[in-house]
């Protein structure tokens, strides 16, 4: 019996090894695609500064920002001469983002925007009175002797 050992150069499989190549580079291109959600807080006078999630924000109405999960968030409005703003709103997720399609948009080809607006109207601080003292009754005064004479 002869026995033959065959070298194996490996050049069979350099097809094989481009297309895996290839297949990676597409997938990672693929994989470029992201998700963008951003809120912008408006309010009427601008100028206001924003509180999320009792967070001071780095900025003043109007101000946008990129959030990062769905639901229920504290919005609170501040500004010198208006009375303090405060809301809870619900930022429900669009149809796309619920489960199982959210993984698919995760890694789609594209850029996805989901923009939101939050509008505020401050209110004017009211006016405060300023009391005033009770009125004192007039009080007799002694004749004036100089007078008398």
């Amino acid at each position: 019996m002869s026995t033959q050992q065959t070298a194996y150069s490996g050049q069979e499989d350099q097809p094989i090894n481009r297309f895996i190549c290839v297949l990676c580079a597409v997938c990672c291109l693929l994989i470029t695609g992201c998700l963008h959600r951003s809120l912008t807080i408006k309010s009427n006078p601008p100028g206001a500064v924003i509180f999320v999630n009792d967070h001071k924000m780095q900025g003043v109405t109007p101000y946008t920002y990129d959030f990062e999960w769905y639901g229920w968030h504290r919005i609170a409005l501040v500004k010198d001469g208006y009375e303090r703003t405060d809301d809870l709103t619900l930022l429900k997720a669009p149809p796309y983002m619920w489960i199982p399609f959210d993984l698919v948009m995760e890694v789609v080809p594209f850029q996805v925007r989901d923009n939101r607006v939050l509008s505020y109207q401050l209110a004017p601080t009211p006016e405060l009175n300023v009391p005033k003292p009770p009125a004192l009754p007039p009080r007799e005064l002694p004749p004036d002797p100089a007078v008398d004479e």
